[in-house]
């Protein structure tokens, strides 16, 4: 089974309502019916509530999605080895860069996105639009 990495956007494109929001709940679905496993990082909490309450949603309301999320994807932990090892790359986006060393610890096969360019700088893992990776998704049944 595929080991799929969402980046922070993909929970935010749900939760706002964004434009690829479709897209990004039938990832969610997938994660949820065992067809592919899904993942996000610690620091994936950390920036949703950020942004969320950014957005002027009450801090309940923030807290309610924040436990509706977890619930449904493997939250994988960071450590002080993936902070060392994003440290060794000066990249654009240094968030980036430790979602993407979360990824690879957390032996993740691609890595699904809204900002592909952001982790094109230095990813190697294959990096994903929610379109893309339903193709692939739709190409493997």
């Amino acid at each position: 089974m595929m080991n799929v990495f969402l980046d922070t956007n993909i929970l935010l494109e749900i939760v706002l309502a964004r434009k690829e929001q479709a897209d990004c709940q039938q990832i969610l679905q997938a994660g949820i019916d065992e067809e592919i496993n899904i993942s996000a990082s610690f620091l994936t909490f950390a920036n949703m509530a950020y942004i969320l309450q950014r957005n002027k949603i009450p801090r309940t309301q923030v807290y309610q999605i924040m436990r509706t999320m977890e619930s449904k994807i493997t939250v994988l932990p960071m450590d002080d080895n993936q902070l060392r090892m994003a440290l060794r790359h000066e990249v654009k986006d240094f968030e980036d860069m430790l979602q993407y060393q979360n990824a690879i610890a957390g032996q993740c096969d691609c890595i699904v996105t809204i900002n592909s360019g952001d982790f094109s700088e230095f990813s190697n893992l294959p990096i994903y639009s929610p379109a893309e990776l339903l193709d692939l998704l739709d190409k493997e049944e």
